[in-house]
Order: C-alpha cells, then structure tokens, then sequence
C-alpha cells in the first residue's frame, strides 16, 4: 500500500494544465485533481484518483524464499535478512468534464478524451517513479492496467482507466550469530 508521502508524490508529477485542440484553436485546461471520497464542489475539468486494490501480492515477481538481501558483518554480532514481497496496487482515474459545450466551443466529449490521451500517454511514457523518492519515498514502476471507458454521470461525461503502481515491501528479520563453534568427526576406512 503507498503511504500518503507517495501518493503525494505521484499527485505531484502529474501535468498540471493540458492542451486541447479543436477545430484550429488551442485551449488550455487547468486541472484540479482530488482523491475520491470527497463531496466538495468542483470546477471542471477534474482527475479522481480511487483506490481499487492494494497490497495486491505479484507472486511471479518474488525473489527466492523472499529474501531481497543478507547482511552479515564479519566483525560484529548478529545479521539480518531483508525480505521484501513484491505488490501491486491499482488505482482508478477518472477525468470528468461538464457535459455541455464550453464557452470556448469545444464538446465535452472532445475535450475529455483529449484530456485523457495527454494524460495517457503521460502516464504510459513520461512517469518516472522508479527511483527513491526525496523523502524516502519507494521506487514504484507504473503501468497502465485497463483500457479508457466513458460514460455519463449527472451532467458530467466521464472516462474511467485504471493504472498499477507495482513496488516492495520490505522488512527486516534479525538472528544470532556465534563468535565460534567447536566440532569433532570420526572417521571410518572400508
């Protein structure tokens, strides 16, 4: 599951304004990004980020017996064994639009799927999360899970797709060492 640091992080990188084209004009939009839960009014057009798995365990991706790495200094007691499991979890975005023709003349529905391609293709392209973040924030590798499907809510067209944020969870099992162990064999001749 990402904390609230990374998913502040993901907000974060996301295009701030997006450009439409539409019948030989260039229109910019503002988009304001909210996560789902809320019930605030909002201008359009908006990004809804939802939740729909987490913690999801990617089995086809584990290291062997989950061990990620062993550390065993020579010259002090004690090691440890950092596990990780893989996970995937899938978040649901929705770009919402009025569903009537803006003032600046461009219909809804050209204005939502070209706001959801640049989104898109941001996301399927441009992200890059795969590198630990500024506040310690996991590597994540994102890609995108489902295709677009819109639809009509109240008086919005909407178009829903879903992306995976895959990343590890990791933690630490610590054992005993010895200083040294004493042995004795027998042997045998046949």
């Amino acid at each position: 599951m990402l904390t609230t640091a990374e998913e502040d992080r993901f907000e974060a990188v996301l295009p701030e304004s997006v450009d439409v084209s539409y019948d030989a004009n260039q229109h910019t939009y503002e988009l304001t990004v909210f996560w789902g839960g809320g019930n605030a009014t909002q201008d359009y057009p908006i990004v809804i980020l939802e939740w729909d798995a987490q913690n999801q365990p990617q089995t086809q991706r584990q290291p062997v017996d989950d061990v990620h790495r062993i550390d065993n200094p020579i010259d002090e007691p004690g090691g440890a064994e950092i596990r990780t499991s893989e996970v995937a979890d899938e978040l649901s975005i929705t770009v919402a639009v009025k569903a009537v023709r803006g003032t600046d003349g461009v219909p809804p529905q050209t204005r939502c799927k070209q706001l959801v391609r640049r989104l898109w293709r941001f996301l399927d392209d441009g992200i890059d999360l795969n590198s630990e973040g500024p506040n310690g924030e996991r590597p994540m590798r994102v890609e995108i899970a489902s295709n677009p499907s819109p639809g009509r809510v109240d008086d919005t067209y909407r178009i829903e797709w879903s992306v995976q944020f895959h990343h590890a969870e990791r933690y630490t099992e610590e054992f005993d060492t010895t200083e040294s162990a004493e042995y004795a064999a027998d042997q045998t001749d046949n």
